[in-house]
């Protein structure tokens, strides 16, 4: 059962997947690499090309489909980005990868640069085990992030991500963090540094298409709301309004 399911999702482009066993269900989690090499922007990378919340679903609702051709009546369910916590620790319990000091959970193929997600099914199939690896503890992701929210505790306040975000007005701190970064969407800083994204990039058909490195004021400016998420509802980067990016934009701007 476990092989003609992985035979299947190796079938649609899906290079990395694991089981693991989650709140009493079967999970079969999957990794999306996005990285497709270094451009300027400012955006971060995972939010330039088409959103992943949306690939995830399209690639692994036939993965469904195929298990109930199999076992009929099976209770299947995807999921993407339901939490960083939830996600990443359901991949490192599969087998997919170790935690860098940043927090990010690392694969040797695909670095840190990959989306998580996964099915939650009623089968019964063997999990895999985690790996015994660390990351080389080199410090260069906590040095290098705008806010220090990196360390012995993540603080979501300083991460340059969380603010940029953010609704309403940013304090003078969180102002400097943002301009630090130099993205309106986004922080790419811990991930630029990390030896362990000295990689081959391995991306996904789907992130390597309609690529959007940047937004400037006229992209976006003379939109109303409804434009804004008819012209950008496949973007990540949609989900928190125009307004956040222009603020955004305007404090980049100086």
């Amino acid at each position: 059962m476990k092989n003609k399911i992985f035979k299947y999702i190796h079938f649609l482009g899906i290079e990395k997947c694991g089981v693991t066993h989650f709140n009493g269900k079967c999970a079969i989690v999957c990794l999306f690499p996005y990285f497709s090499g270094y451009r300027e922007g400012n955006l971060s990378l995972y939010a330039r090309s088409y959103d992943y919340h949306k690939v995830i679903k399209e690639k692994l609702s036939p993965v469904c489909d195929f298990i109930r051709t199999l076992v009929p009546d099976t209770r299947c369910e995807v999921f993407a980005d339901i939490g960083p916590e939830i996600d990443r620790h359901l991949a490192y319990n599969a087998g997919l990868g170790f935690y860098g000091k940043n927090g990010m959970l690392i694969n040797d193929d695909f670095g840190s640069w990959f989306f998580i997600g996964y099915i939650l099914c009623d089968l019964e199939m063997e999990a895999d085990k985690p790996l015994d690896k660390t990351c080389i503890a080199c410090n260069k992701c906590i040095e290098s992030c705008p806010g220090r929210a990196l360390g012995e505790k993540f603080c979501i306040d300083k991460c340059a991500s969380h603010i940029s975000q953010k609704k309403g007005n940013l304090t003078e701190d969180e102002v400097s963090i943002l301009e630090k970064s130099g993205l309106i969407f986004g922080c790419d800083a811990c991930q630029k540094v990390c030896p362990h994204n000295n990689i081959t990039p391995r991306p996904m058909k789907e992130f390597t298409e309609d690529i959007i490195d940047s937004l400037c004021y006229a992209d976006i400016e003379n939109l109303s709301n409804k434009e804004f998420l008819a012209k950008y509802k496949n973007r990540a980067f949609s989900w928190r309004g125009k307004n956040v990016l222009l603020r955004n934009i305007d404090i980049l701007k100086g």
